[in-house]
């Protein structure tokens, strides 16, 4: 295994961090990795270990506001800066690095609406389509008024932080892995108005287009992920003729990081669909 890091500069000059996992001696394929809210790339170990042994090389950014990458956490000044950054990505890095091999593209939570609206807008050369932990409206347990107010707020206090509403618990029953993100440096619990509403408006916007996409998709959900609502909405609006939806019974916002046995059984599926579209 081979692991490079690197940096680019955004079109408004932030530097944005990435890194790629690269298998021996060479991949048959590339898993452009989108990860969601409040973390970065080098939490999807568990995708890497299993993907990289089966040939597939796994990249992906810090978002601007994320990680290492530059910005104010938890903030972007428009949701279309997330998805010119991986638009930039992809061509300057992966597009680069691996001319001519199959490229697929997995978003998680915030990551699967970057990745939606990025495909819907650029799908020349994407071969295939995974969403974690998505929807096509906001989550059923953030009130109305709540999205109203963060509407307000956008446009009065744009970058004001705020506590996120999400206890740590909402992403894994696995007690060891919800310590490790409470415990990441590189992991926030804040956010502020615009990424809130943003992340509101977008979720929307691309199951408004999602007849648009048009390559092979896999959709994966824990039944106890309440982050957005509408899925069965979303793949019912997908215009791909190949698409798939699981649900994982029990399992709750990232499937990827769940208890062994059950993210064993996600990461079965998910390797299995990727060989079977590659």
């Amino acid at each position: 295994m081979n692991t490079s890091t690197g940096t680019f500069k955004a079109t408004d000059g932030k530097s944005i961090f990435w890194k790629g996992w690269t298998p021996e001696p060479s991949p048959r394929a590339v898993l452009h990795t989108i990860h969601g809210y409040a973390e970065h790339i080098d939490r999807y170990g568990n995708v890497v270990g299993e993907l990289l042994p089966a040939g597939w090389a796994i990249f992906g950014t810090d978002h601007r506001g994320h990680g290492h990458s530059d910005g104010k956490r938890g903030h972007v000044g428009a949701f279309q800066e997330f998805i010119d950054d991986e638009k930039q990505f992809r061509r300057d890095v992966i597009d680069a690095r691996f001319p001519g091999l199959p490229v697929f593209v997995l978003g998680h939570s915030m990551g699967s609406l970057i990745a939606m609206n990025y495909v819907e807008q650029n799908p020349e050369g994407i071969r295939g389509l995974v969403l974690s932990g998505t929807g096509s409206r906001p989550g059923t347990d953030i009130p109305a008024f709540l999205l109203v107010l963060t509407k307000i707020l956008s446009g009065l206090l744009p970058s004001v932080h705020v506590k996120s509403p999400l206890p740590p618990e909402f992403i894994s029953r696995d007690p060891e892995v919800v310590k490790a993100y409470v415990d990441d440096p590189l992991v926030y619990n804040v956010i502020t108005p615009r990424l809130a509403h943003e992340m509101n408006r977008y979720v929307v916007i691309g199951a408004q287009n999602a007849a648009k996409i048009q390559m092979p998709v896999l959709i994966q959900l824990g039944s106890e992920d309440t982050a957005f609502s509408g899925q069965k909405d979303l793949f019912d609006a997908i215009g791909a003729k190949d698409k798939t939806f699981k649900l994982y019974p029990g399992l709750r916002h990232e499937v990827y990081n769940e208890l062994a046995a059950d993210r064993a059984a996600v990461l079965a599926d998910l390797r299995s669909w990727l060989d079977g579209h590659q």
